[in-house]
């Protein structure tokens, strides 16, 4: 009967410990630290980024990038030296112009074109509270025409918002060539409206994809029509141009008539200063010489 007792006994702490098992394994997985994050950005290094500022410009602090299937943004932080609020940066997006399907929201949508309530909406976001003025002189760089609005916030900084779409002149109806759009915000406490705009004249692309058919630069510019022709020269910079001669003046000279000796005995008479000689010809644009002091 004991024997019987025990092994009873035995059986039944090896079935409790079987069933509390179960409940720490779950507990166990479910104190595990792994962390999930809703965002699809990821930093990359500065030197992956799309855009690269001038030299002496201003330098890149990071750069947050979101892959697409059919493209790729990034926002390049860069430095800020204002008291605006808000981060200067460049955001750009690189696509390849086709549009597949998809379940998910990876799909990079570019608008076809650039409307002022659109760029109205964007600088009332990255600008808040900053009134803005649209230049409505006609700039390009390297790259083709952009726009840019300049204004002033509140604590007297500079503040500059450009913006520019790069894509073939002649759109692709099969393939297409791809589209590049930019954005600039840019404030400074001692930077000018021209110190500004040389960002966006002077920044660089350094992104590109490995395919043939994607060039949203369109075909390069035909020579110059005298390239290579008689009796066309050409020369380097500030040479053979009809710039007007320069204009060399000459000093008039004027020499005071010598003094003649007197005796110690003698008092000379006084005379008025005689009138300084007057050289013949035209006088235009020579200097006015004044007479000579009176003596005492």
């Amino acid at each position: 009967m004991r024997l019987r007792i025990r092994h009873r006994t035995s059986l039944s702490r090896a079935l409790r410990a079987l069933a509390i098992l179960p409940v720490l394994v779950a507990g166990a997985c479910t104190t595990r630290s792994d962390i999930g994050f809703a965002t699809l950005m990821n930093e990359v290094p500065a030197t992956q980024a799309i855009i690269v500022p001038p030299p002496g410009g201003p330098s890149i602090v990071a750069v947050l990038q979101r892959n697409y299937q059919n493209g790729v943004t990034q926002e390049i932080a860069l430095s800020t030296a204002s008291m605006t609020p808000g981060q200067n940066a460049f955001y750009v997006s690189l696509s390849t112009g086709r549009r597949g399907l998809s379940e998910i929201d990876d799909v990079l949508s570019l608008p076809t074109s650039i409307t002022q309530d659109r760029i109205a909406g964007e600088m009332e976001e990255r600008l808040p509270g900053i009134e803005m003025q649209t230049s409505l002189v006609y700039v390009q760089n390297r790259y083709g025409p952009f726009g840019f609005a300049t204004g002033r916030s509140a604590n007297g900084d500079t503040c500059l918002y450009a913006w520019q779409r790069i894509e073939p002149n002649e759109p692709a109806i099969f393939i297409p060539g791809g589209v590049i759009s930019v954005r600039l915000r840019l404030c400074d406490a001692a930077a000018t409206q021209q110190q500004l705009l040389r960002s966006m004249y002077a920044f660089t692309i350094s992104a590109y994809y490995m395919s043939n058919f994607w060039n949203p630069y369109g075909s390069p510019p035909s020579p110059p029509a005298q390239l290579g022709q008689l009796d066309a020269p050409l020369y380097p910079l500030g040479i053979g141009t009809a710039e007007p001669p320069a204009v060399v003046r000459q000093r008039v000279r004027v020499e005071r008539p010598a003094s003649r000796l007197i005796d110690k005995d003698t008092v000379a008479p006084r005379r008025a200063p005689a009138a300084p000689e007057v050289p013949e010809g035209p006088t235009s644009g020579y200097p006015v010489v004044p007479p000579p002091a009176t003596g005492q």
